[in-house]
């Protein structure tokens, strides 16, 4: 009799904590969306998940990186249920490597630029070409073009203008475009390409020039869902109404 009433006991604690699970797993699906996004979008995503999550009592969970670094997560079991890219390579990756997307919007485009802190006359009326071999720039810091599409746009830029085999020595490749804009402002190196975004908050006084379009894709943000819920529906119109735009624009973005 002992026995049955330990296994009745037993069987019951199982039911409990199942429940207990299956109610928290419940619990952050309808409460929480996990977003991840590319770093450069960092400053507009904060102010959206504020006024958003005061607007609809849903939680938004931000992963912050490279973009080709969280399609490497995702492709590795990571899961989210939005991926906001700074560019399509890490579309096409993870379409390559089979994984389920719901769908894909165009949500923001941005500008590549040549920056530095060094005050040279008129230095920004010379071609691309003869900036980058400029002797004073003797270290130019890029995102790495194999984590972050802000460095796929800098390579075309330079291969475009250069040639890279002929300015190797003075690349300098980080994690993500956040990372090479911090080498400018540490002293690590004398330039950077970067998005004109990545300057809003910037301490130091810059020297900025727009790079030709001509030399690299356009630069496109796009939206990866992977599923569809009340939630999801809810952000994805909320990004998309004037106070949502307003936020890019205020940062720089330009709305397609």
């Amino acid at each position: 009799m002992f026995k049955n009433k330990y296994t009745v006991i037993i069987l019951i604690m199982t039911i409990v904590i199942s429940l207990s699970i299956f109610y928290s797993v419940s619990r952050k699906h309808e409460d929480s969306l996990l977003i991840f996004t590319a770093v450069s979008l960092s400053e507009p995503m904060k102010e959206v998940k504020s006024l958003f999550e005061n607007k609809y009592g849903i939680k938004i969970l931000l992963n912050l990186n490279g973009s080709q670094t969280l399609a490497s997560q995702i492709s590795r079991g990571a899961n989210p249920d939005i991926f906001i890219s700074a560019g399509n390579t890490p579309y096409d990756f993870l379409l390559s490597k089979q994984i389920h997307i719901y769908k894909k919007k165009l949500l923001v485009l941005n500008t590549l630029v040549f920056v530095t802190e060094i005050e040279l006359n008129n230095w920004d009326q010379n071609e691309l070409k003869t900036i980058i071999l400029d002797p004073n720039f003797k270290r130019i810091s890029i995102a790495d073009p194999e984590l972050a599409p802000a460095g796929e746009y800098s390579m075309q830029a330079i291969n475009h203008s250069v040639g890279f085999e002929n300015v190797e020595h003075k690349i300098i490749k980080t994690k993500n475009v956040r990372d090479a804009v911090n080498h400018l402002r540490l002293g690590l190196s004398e330039a950077v390409f970067a998005y004109t975004t990545d300057f809003n908050t910037y301490p130091n006084k810059i020297y900025k020039k727009n790079i030709f379009s001509n030399l690299h894709d356009q630069i496109e943000y796009p939206i990866i869902y992977f599923n569809s819920n009340d939630n999801i529906k809810k952000f994805e119109e909320y990004l998309y109404t004037d106070e949502a735009k307003n936020i890019f624009i205020n940062y720089g973005f330009k709305i397609p």
